[in-house]
């Protein structure tokens, strides 16, 4: 089994370059990925801290491919609901050739109603999200690899719109569907499309069960379980007590034990490259 890890880069900062150091750093120490979030601001928070820098996801992708080298670059994850789906295959296909081929492309139906609510963006109720969801993914598969790509859904219609080049990523860049809440039908929806399945947080237990109605979606539809990969997102605080460290390594592997087999990381404080240096000097190399 081969695990990687990956990093959640900081996002609310003021300038690129605090982004592009960390990223560096991530590729120097030997991570495995990069990722972003896709929000227009930390709506998570209260709203007297909404008015913190925030930098945009898509906008930053183009900039961090030409500033590294080998790193994978991933949405983590991208909201359907803020952008046309053929707008995002073209969107994606231009990140995939600028990196040659390290666009890891994470979708998911879109949470935060207050975001939308504050930016004018529609938030259907979480099926239609769902629904939404699985037409934009049929529009930017076809749009990735077929010639003259068409679709007429329920939400969204195209008619042969020319994507050209097509991703260097054959046949699609990676596609990873994320879940916060993992009800039953995102999940069907990650055992139709996903390469990956991501989790954001939860114990062992509560992976281990929602790995457990992935695999039967699979099977139901007639996919080798096996073809899917596991991802999860987790918080991570690290220091160089050996107490610390032991700790970390011991959570990691219940997860791991659990069926995780790449780890998405947000350190405490995104910016922090001591912690980085840290956790890919004791913590990764037990893994290896």
């Amino acid at each position: 089994m081969r695990y990687t890890f990956g990093v959640a880069l900081p996002s609310a900062v003021a300038t690129y370059p605090e982004v592009r150091d960390v990223a560096l750093e991530c590729e120097k120490l030997g991570y495995d990925s990069v990722w972003l979030n896709d929000h227009m601001y930390e709506g998570w928070l209260p709203p007297e801290q909404h008015a913190h820098p925030y930098l945009d996801c898509w906008t930053l992708l183009p900039a961090l491919a030409v500033s590294t080298r080998k790193i994978r670059l991933g949405t983590l994850v991208t909201s359907n609901t803020f952008r046309h789906p053929a707008l995002l295959a073209k969107m994606s296909t231009t990140v995939d050739v600028i990196s040659n081929g390290r666009l890891d492309f994470g979708i998911g139906a879109g949470d935060l109603p207050n975001e939308h609510e504050t930016y004018g963006i529609e938030y259907p109720p979480d099926r239609e999200r769902i629904a939404r969801l699985r037409e934009a993914l049929q529009i930017i598969i076809s749009m990735w690899t077929e010639k003259k790509p068409q679709f007429r859904g329920r939400y969204y219609k195209i008619k042969e719109p020319p994507c050209w080049p097509k991703p260097v990523q054959k046949p699609h860049p990676p596609i990873w569907i994320g879940s916060i809440s993992g009800k039953s039908r995102i999940v069907r929806l990650a055992a139709e499309f996903a390469d990956n399945f991501n989790v954001l947080d939860g114990t062992a237990e509560s992976y281990r069960e929602r790995m457990a109605i992935l695999d039967n979606y699979c099977r139901m539809l007639g996919r080798d379980p096996a073809g899917v990969r596991r991802s999860w997102h987790g918080f991570a605080s690290i220091t160089t007590k050996k107490q610390t460290i032991n700790k970390t390594i011991r959570g990691l592997g219940e997860m791991a034990e659990a069926g995780v087999q790449d780890f998405l990381l947000s350190f405490e404080d995104r910016t922090d490259v001591k912690a980085l240096r840290i956790f890919a000097e004791n913590v990764i190399p037990v893994f290896q």
